[in-house]
């Protein structure tokens, strides 16, 4: 049996793990959001917001009411990172190790 790439495995684990963050309202990542009602803005630092937010997925019609704009942290881009390209990487170096132990 012919075994697939290493690059290969970790793209579609990389796109396996994707595809429920960018496509679900999985809030698990830390952000801000800013209001601006009127002439006040102010800012909700402690939320956790969805990959899905930033593609307009898992948003309701009246979720963006008053909202200026959201961002991640940076614990929120460091979590998607790991979530992202770390994982797969660790989980490629594994099916790696695990082929040089067979050879």
């Amino acid at each position: 049996m012919k075994k697939l790439p290493l690059g290969w495995i970790f793209l579609l684990l990389s796109l396996g793990i994707a595809l429920p963050l960018f496509t679900l309202p999985i809030n698990l990542f830390p952000g801000e959001i800013t209001y601006q009602k009127g002439l006040s803005t102010y800012t909700i630092t402690e939320t956790n917001l969805s990959l899905s937010y930033f593609i307009g997925l898992g948003l309701n019609p009246g979720d963006l009411d008053d909202v200026a704009s959201f961002r991640l942290s940076l614990w929120g881009y460091a979590l998607a990172v790991c979530y992202l390209g770390l994982l797969p990487g660790v989980i490629t170096y594994r099916i790696y190790l695990k082929r040089q132990k067979k050879s």
